[in-house]
């Protein structure tokens, strides 16, 4: 009972990840509601002619789908992780049993078990490196993302203002000569003013914030996944490293478990297959007691037994009356 608490513990613990993960895109979608209503970004980014504020939102879009795929697979390591910790708690690393190309901690595992079987050089914080660096480069991506979003705000900011100097320059060409293009010139540089303003707002609060605080996220969760498989191989399995006979001794009585569990397996499905085989014979008894009483009470089998004795009754006096006449 003990272990089952112990395990349904690890497994809350694993949910953080995502947790934290949710809260934050909760806050996320919190800040854009502030600013639909307070700023009315929503209607700017339909009538935005540059579309910068498009590629802004799109970007965000993008970068949150991928840190919620990201978030969802660390949450699947992290349960896999607790779940090997337990494991060698016990017996040490004999006792892990990697499952393939499904989790990364499964891939460190195998390749720690590989590297001492063979006897080869073992070092840990670049193996867990190498085996978290994808999950690393996905994170860095979304960062780079926010950086971009910056990096388009800024851009945004330098189109909007050269909008309203062009706006501008004509308004003043026109000043007592063309009212209509006076306000067409002013409206203009008012557009070219909300690129600028909102462009800057979008990709610093989107990107510089949002997104970052997302890619963080991730990050710190596969940092505490690299923490946690180091503390689990030094603290449960430091004495599995190195050769020595007690090694040795262990990895045989592991397999010999292992071979144990085989032959139990065998074991029972030749029983299942031997309690099967008796219900064939039995069905195929019945299945022929089943055909006999048919065939018995089958009237053309009645009928041709009949016809059989009749014809053994009256071919020898049929035989006899030939001869005689002949």
């Amino acid at each position: 009972m003990a272990g089952n608490v112990k395990q349904r513990a690890a497994d809350q613990r694993a949910l953080n990840t995502f947790a934290l993960w949710t809260a934050w895109a909760i806050s996320s979608i919190a800040v854009f509601l502030m600013m639909y209503r307070d700023a009315n970004v929503w209607a700017f980014v339909k009538h935005d002619q540059t579309r910068v504020s498009w590629i802004i939102l799109g970007m965000f879009i993008l970068g949150v789908l991928v840190s919620l795929a990201q978030a969802m697979k660390l949450t699947g390591e992290w349960f896999r992780a607790y779940r090997i910790e337990s494991m060698m708690q016990s017996k040490g690393l004999s006792a892990v049993n990697p499952r393939k190309g499904r989790h990364i901690v499964d891939r460190f595992m195998g390749a720690l078990r590989r590297i001492v079987d063979e006897g080869g050089k073992l070092d840990i914080e670049a193996l867990v490196d190498v085996e978290f660096s994808a999950q690393h480069r996905l994170s860095q991506f979304v960062g780079l993302l926010g950086n971009l979003m910056i990096t388009l705000g800024l851009i945004g900011t330098v189109l909007g203002m050269t909008i309203t100097m062009n706006g501008l320059h004509g308004a003043l060409g026109e000043i007592g000569f063309n009212q209509d293009l006076l306000i067409d010139g002013l409206r203009s540089a008012m557009d070219g003013m909300g690129v600028a303003f909102y462009t800057t707002l979008m990709g610093s609060v989107m990107g510089g914030v949002l997104l970052r605080v997302f890619s963080w996220i991730t990050d710190a969760s596969i940092n505490g996944l690299q923490d946690l498989m180091l503390r689990t191989c030094i603290v449960h399995a430091s004495a599995d490293l190195e050769p020595s006979a007690a090694r040795d001794v262990r990895n045989l009585e592991a397999s010999v478990d292992h071979l144990q569990q085989k032959i139990e397996l065998l074991n029972m499905a030749m029983q299942v297959s031997r309690e099967n085989m008796a219900q064939l014979r039995e069905e195929t008894g019945r299945m022929h007691q089943s055909l006999s009483a048919l065939l018995e009470d089958d009237p053309m089998r009645k009928l041709a037994r009949s016809h059989a004795r009749y014809a053994r009754d009256v071919r020898p006096g049929f035989f006899a009356r030939l001869f005689r006449r002949g």
